[in-house]
């Protein structure tokens, strides 16, 4: 159900006050007021009027103008379908009781508790929009006596319902979160589950898992804009694709929450050879928890078997909204998520969007003849690069455009390295091309990136990421302390703990020094049984099961 400031936001409109002016002579008078009354009065919203015509929206029966139910659901005030909600419970008890009876609002009311009078103008409002009378008594102009109920009335759901179950159809408001997620087939991770938080540091010895798990989110996030890759993972790291000694399958199921509490579903599985995995099912759905906590999917946006399946939304149609189902083939090395969608499918599209654009860095590249060391075409909001090519870029966007992350990332810079200066990104290598500058004390000449150590590269990489203003929706790290000082690693800690404010941060590290940093309801351990990977907490616990 809306809020209060939604609905006085409708009624504010032209139409909405129309609309309201239009019900307010009714409820006053006892009948709709004429549709040549409505023009006289309302001069100024003449044009208002006629398109509400044109639309349907506002329809003339016996010369009297009345709304239609999707005026009411667009504009009209929120009183009046709160008013058949609590009628509806009634409606259906009338029916049980007696098919044939042809019901009268004092019969209603006393059955319902309400006023005779609001019954009667939940009928008038209501019974032919919906389709739930065979019979209608009572006065043309705007006043029900009596019903005969249909079988429609016990099809039908509150509009408290009607509303949710539309609102789901809408994007998902962000932020949006991966809380959960359960991994069988994949390298080491089989039967393997996980709960995470806006930051969660991995922490294990080496060989735990903790980079196959930031491999199986990038490939999950390469496949929702990618075919799959064959064979490999799409960090070319060069290890195999499933499980050793598992059959050739993969199935990932993971659990994404918004940033007003709903919560979604998706599941993969994908099936060999390796040369040619291929998607072998796929399902998203909206998931609901009781108050004993239990789950339900109360409806599924996707559902695909071997590459044929279903792509639902619901649509209001009056006098019902329904479900419409659209059957699909996608290739065999595709995703049905990256199909091309209805503009209807807005929880989909949210989805899609936020799971391809993950970002999993598995390192900078920062040796000698790098791209991070040379000029860089300037871009309007840059996103870091994987591989940090892009920098400057980046950097040149927090000067000129958001000073006040230049001189938070000036003052991180001064209290990681004491010899920074100042640091600065100039027009160099050709038009449109800029490029870090940087400045330290004992040294006369200014420096560009090019001249930078390896680890002071990488922490400016790592700092630009942590304040950038346009962050993915999720960030995974693998080893960012790799080739950094110790004295960084608190400064880099309270950068990484800063980003999660603003986005979602995975860190997989065996550096004892930097998690040293971090409380324990940020850390997460990695541990390998039986071959296997297992997630506990800190102290060794294995956390609540995530799917």
């Amino acid at each position: 159900m809306e809020s209060p400031s939604e609905s006085n936001t409708r009624e504010a409109t032209p139409e909405g006050r129309l609309v309201a002016d239009i019900l307010l002579s009714w409820r006053r008078n006892g009948a709709w007021p004429p549709v040549e009354a409505l023009r006289l009065e309302h001069v100024e919203a003449r044009e208002t009027l006629d398109a509400l015509l044109d639309m349907g929206l506002l329809r003339v029966h016996s010369e009297h103008c009345r709304p239609s139910l999707g005026a009411l659901l667009r504009f009209g005030p929120e009183a009046e379908l709160a008013g058949f909600d609590r009628l509806l419970p009634s409606l259906k008890d009338a029916w049980r009781r007696n098919r044939a009876q042809a019901w009268s609002a004092e019969e209603l009311g006393a059955l319902s508790g309400l006023p005779t009078a609001e019954v009667a103008q939940v009928l008038e409002l209501f019974a032919s929009e919906l389709d739930i009378a065979d019979a209608l008594f009572g006065d043309d102009a705007g006043l029900v006596g009596a019903i005969q109920l249909s079988p429609v009335v016990m099809e039908l759901e509150p509009f408290a319902a009607v509303r949710a179950r539309l609102g789901a159809q809408g994007p998902l408001a962000p932020p949006l979160r991966l809380t959960g997620l359960r991994v069988d087939g994949y390298r080491a991770l089989e039967g393997f589950e996980a709960r995470f938080g806006a930051l969660t540091v991995l922490s294990g010895a080496q060989g735990s898992g903790k980079s196959s798990l930031l491999d199986c989110l990038a490939l999950l996030s390469f496949a929702a804009a990618h075919p799959l890759p064959p064979g490999l993972d799409p960090r070319g790291t060069g290890q195999r694709l499933f499980h050793a000694g598992a059959p050739e399958r993969i199935h990932l199921s993971l659990c994404v929450t918004s940033g007003t509490g709903r919560s979604l579903r998706y599941a993969v599985s994908l099936g060999g050879p390796l040369e040619a995995p291929r998607v072998t099912s796929e399902r998203l759905a909206s998931v609901e928890r009781d108050a004993s906590g239990r789950e339900s999917e109360p409806f599924t946006f996707l559902d695909f078997k071997g590459g044929k399946g279903t792509v639902r939304t619901v649509m209001w149609e009056p006098p019902r909204p329904r479900v419409l189902p659209v059957p699909r083939t996608v290739p065999p090395d595709e995703l049905a998520l990256r199909g091309e969608l209805d503009p209807a499918l807005r929880v989909v599209a949210s989805f899609r969007e936020f799971l391809s654009g993950w970002r999993c860095h598995p390192g900078f590249e920062v040796g000698r003849g790098s791209a991070v060391r040379r000029p860089v075409p300037s871009e309007p909001e840059p996103l870091l690069a994987l591989d940090g090519s892009n920098l400057s870029a980046v950097l040149f966007h927090l000067m000129v455009e958001h000073p006040e992350r230049w001189r938070e990332l000036e003052a991180h810079l001064r209290s990681a390295i004491p010899s920074f200066h100042s640091l600065s990104v100039k027009p160099r290598g050709g038009p449109g091309t800029v490029i870090g500058v940087w400045r330290e004390a004992g040294v006369r000449d200014e420096l560009t990136l090019a001249d930078l150590s390896d680890g002071t590269l990488r922490f400016l990489c790592l700092a630009a990421l942590c304040l950038s203003p346009r962050k993915p929706p999720l960030v995974g790290l693998d080893g960012p302390e790799v080739g950094l000082h110790p004295r960084v690693l608190p400064v880099l800690a309270g950068l990484l703990r800063r980003a999660s404010t603003e986005t979602q941060v995975l860190v997989a590290t065996g550096s004892s020094e930097l998690l040293a940093e971090f409380s324990g309801g940020e850390m997460a351990l990695l541990e390998k049984v039986d071959g296997r990977v297992v997630f506990a907490g800190v102290d060794g616990a294995v956390p609540a099961r995530a799917m």
